[in-house]
Parts: C-alpha cells; sequence; structure tokens
C-alpha cells in the first residue's frame, strides 16, 4: 500500500503543477487493479470485513482512475484526429 500512497501523493503533486496528459497514464491503473484483486481475494479468503471494506475502497478509485483516464485519452485523441496538417 505504500506504492499507492506515493503514486497518489506525486500525481496529486503533479496534477496541481498542470500536469499534461500522456497514454502512459494507463500504467496506473494495473498495479491498482492488481491491488483491488488481491485484496479481494484477502477478503474472500479471511471473510475480514477489513478486508472487503479495503477491496470496496480500492476498487472505487480503481473506476474513478479509469474513468479519468478514458475521458483524456478521448479528448487526447480528438485534438489529434485530424493528423499532423491540422496541427500546424
Amino acid at each position: 500500500m505504500l506504492w499507492l500512497a506515493l503514486a497518489a501523493a506525486l500525481t496529486v503533486r503533479e496534477f496541481r503543477a498542470g500536469l499534461p496528459f500522456a497514454p502512459t497514464s494507463w500504467s496506473f491503473t494495473f498495479p491498482l487493479g492488481a491491488c483491488v484483486t488481491g485484496t479481494g481475494a484477502l477478503a474472500a479468503r479471511t471473510g475480514s470485513q477489513l478486508f472487503v471494506w479495503a477491496a470496496v475502497v480500492l476498487y472505487t478509485l480503481l473506476i474513478a482512475a479509469w474513468a479519468v483516464v478514458s475521458y483524456r485519452s478521448l479528448r487526447h485523441a480528438a485534438a489529434h484526429a485530424g493528423g499532423p496538417e491540422s496541427r500546424a
């Protein structure tokens, strides 16, 4: 979970400084998805309500991250859809 705290803190800091979109933004969703899957498996194995709620919170964060990156990807694609001559 330390990576999640560090990644979130760095992302918030860069976002405030005007973080430009890059297709590599998708790379944040994959480890978060793995963490959700692992936490969900722990919840199923142990029956612990702590893990259940942690999995729900992480899943909500995953959906939010996915939605933001999807939206920004579509905006980026639309801005570059005309080809190089339209940006000149």
